[in-house]
């Protein structure tokens, strides 16, 4: 017996999602750097969206899906969530939960000024971290606030070479800011305080660095489509200030080197001087490849297999530029060897080991009319770091990521021009859900458990004129 249009549609979401949870291969990595996806309509469709590159913000994901966009086209993106992370020790002790909220955008401009070429230009962030935790929680001597933003102004060409074939070229203007404040307890070894002080480093530093990026989409035949898209190394100096601030309710008085008494305000004073600080990342190599399938005109399945040479980002290492001389010039060899304790911040690091990456991101979309579309999207993301490196600093875990989204296109109409047509909208919407179930650490003196449960939505609303 013939099944109707909507039982088919259920039977293959269903399989559709079986397919995205199978294992691909023996370990799909996770990078927490690259949690959000760009685009509302990549977010909805579980950022398997190569082979698609079908509206303006292609030229975050492939660029050569421009070639086939004719007309000028702008499209602005917004994605609001929190990246909530929660961490406890073992057997019932302490918890703490850090729940920063976030607001991203990614606009994208395009216009075709010839037949099979298109120009485009857009900002967008390539890399985001975000973490608060409160000022007593454990692993407040790796990390009590890291904010890590790095953002691309990319400019790209696409050509449609041949009739259904397109590359593309652009380059990537990138910008990094870098927020990393921890506490580090103070103490005097021969004139001891009641109880160390609990100082805060702060770290501000930014960088920039320019890169390449390519693509490619094939149009096989009306039912299949390939894509792919690669993106160079850029590596990123960073330079900023590196400051120690501590709130002390009581300022107590400590024996002075010349034998008097000096207050503890007073030798902080003098033991912590702001730094110039360098440090340097590095934007990983990237290379995606997709697969799109329309086996019915209301119907369409997408694949990407995305590699990241997250191994490249480098080390969480800050060094001062008077790291080999005088950190505090105040801080004399006299008051080195009076109190025992010389100033040790010239180098700041917290272990860091990332390791590369293959994520496997897969989608349906079920077209009920000309206009609009509904689609699902799922991801298995595994941990990038062993339990023995899953630090306070970047606890990444083993997620599931689920999207649920929809989509308009179609004309706007003049209610000044008797119901002239003068643009075209594109609307999308989507919804995404991760959890990760709670996992442990090894990491040294820090062996806590972590879960997460996130929720994000967007939209995406783009013109064509």
């Amino acid at each position: 017996m013939k099944k109707n249009r909507p039982t088919s549609l259920l039977l293959i979401l269903a399989a559709g999602l079986a397919f995205g949870s199978v294992p691909l291969a023996p370990r799909l990595s996770a990078d927490d750097f690259s949690f959000h996806e760009v685009s509302a309509r990549a977010a909805s469709l579980g950022g398997a969206f190569t082979a698609r590159a079908d509206d303006t913000s292609a030229l975050f994901y492939n660029p050569a899906g421009l070639a086939f966009l004719p007309s000028l086209r702008f499209k602005t993106n917004i994605t609001l969530g929190s990246r909530a992370l929660s961490a406890a020790w073992p057997g019932g002790g302490p918890s703490w939960r850090s729940n920063p909220y976030e607001i991203l955008g990614g606009h994208a401009l395009s216009w075709q000024p010839f037949r099979r070429v298109t120009v485009a230009t857009g900002l967008f962030p390539v890399a985001t971290f975000n973490a608060s935790w409160d000022q007593i929680w454990s692993g407040r001597t790796e990390a009590v606030r890291t904010d890590l933003y790095i953002g691309s102004f990319r400019s790209a060409i696409a050509v449609e070479v041949v009739k259904d074939l397109a590359v593309s070229a652009g380059v990537d203007i990138l910008s990094s800011s870098l927020i990393w404040n921890y506490r580090v307890p103070l103490d005097f070894e021969l004139n001891p305080l009641a109880e160390p002080v609990n100082v805060e480093s702060r770290n501000r530093l930014e960088g920039h660095g320019v890169g390449f990026v390519a693509g490619a989409l094939w149009k096989i035949v009306p039912a299949v489509q390939v894509g792919a898209s690669y993106r160079k190394a850029v590596g990123l100096d960073l330079e900023g200030r590196g400051s120690h601030v501590a709130t002390l309710w009581t300022s107590p008085v400590l024996p002075a080197p010349d034998g008097d008494i000096v207050s503890l305000e007073a030798l902080m004073q003098r033991f912590y001087e702001n730094q110039t600080i360098t440090g340097r990342q590095t934007v990983p190599r990237e290379i995606t490849c997709g697969l799109a399938l329309t086996p019915l005109a209301w119907l369409s399945i997408y694949a990407d297999v995305q590699w990241t040479r997250w191994s490249e980002f480098g080390q969480w290492t800050f060094r001062s530029a008077n790291a080999d001389g005088v950190l505090a010039p105040d801080w004399t060899t006299e008051y080195e060897e009076f109190y025992g304790i010389a100033p040790d911040y010239g180098t700041q690091d917290v272990p860091f080991a990332l390791e590369d990456t293959r994520t496997i991101k897969t989608a349906v979309e079920y077209r009920p009319a000309k206009t609009l579309a509904v689609r699902v999207g799922y991801a298995r993301h595994e941990s990038s770091v062993a339990a023995a490196d899953r630090s306070p600093l970047y606890p990444d875990l083993d997620r599931d990521i689920y999207s649920l989204g929809f989509g308009y296109e179609g004309p706007v109409f003049s209610i000044w021009r008797n119901s002239e047509r003068i643009a075209d909208l594109s609307f999308d919407a989507f919804a995404r859900y991760s959890s990760a179930a709670p996992q442990e650490s090894a990491y040294p003196g820090f062996e806590m458990t972590y879960s997460s449960k996130r929720f994000t939505w967007g939209v995406g609303v783009g013109f064509s004129y």
